[in-house]
C-alpha cells in the first residue's frame, strides 16, 4: 500500500461522518510518508486528529482492507 486517504471523523448522535482532508504517499525509499492536506480539521481539546485509511473506491469497496464500522458513507460524501 503506497497511498492512504487522510480523513477527519466527526461523531454526531452515534453516527460517524468522514471528511476527506487529503492523501498520504509513502516515500520513494519506503521509510516514511508525505502528508498532503487540502484542509485541516477543527481542533478538539487543542489537538488536530487526522485518520489515515486505505483509499475507498467509488463503488464503496476499499482498496486495502478498510471496513467502515457503523457507517457506510464514502469519505467524500458530505454529511449535511
Amino acid at each position: 500500500m503506497n497511498r492512504l486517504d487522510a480523513l477527519a471523523v466527526r461523531e454526531v448522535n452515534g453516527k460517524s461522518y468522514f471528511t476527506k482532508l487529503g492523501v498520504a504517499f509513502q516515500n520513494k525509499n519506503g521509510d516514511g510518508w508525505n502528508l498532503l492536506l487540502d484542509a485541516m480539521p477543527a481542533p478538539v481539546d487543542g489537538q488536530f486528529k487526522i485518520m489515515l485509511k486505505p483509499t475507498m473506491q467509488k463503488d464503496g469497496e476499499s482498496s486495502g482492507g478498510f471496513q467502515p464500522r457503523g457507517n457506510t458513507r464514502h469519505p467524500d460524501d458530505i454529511p449535511f
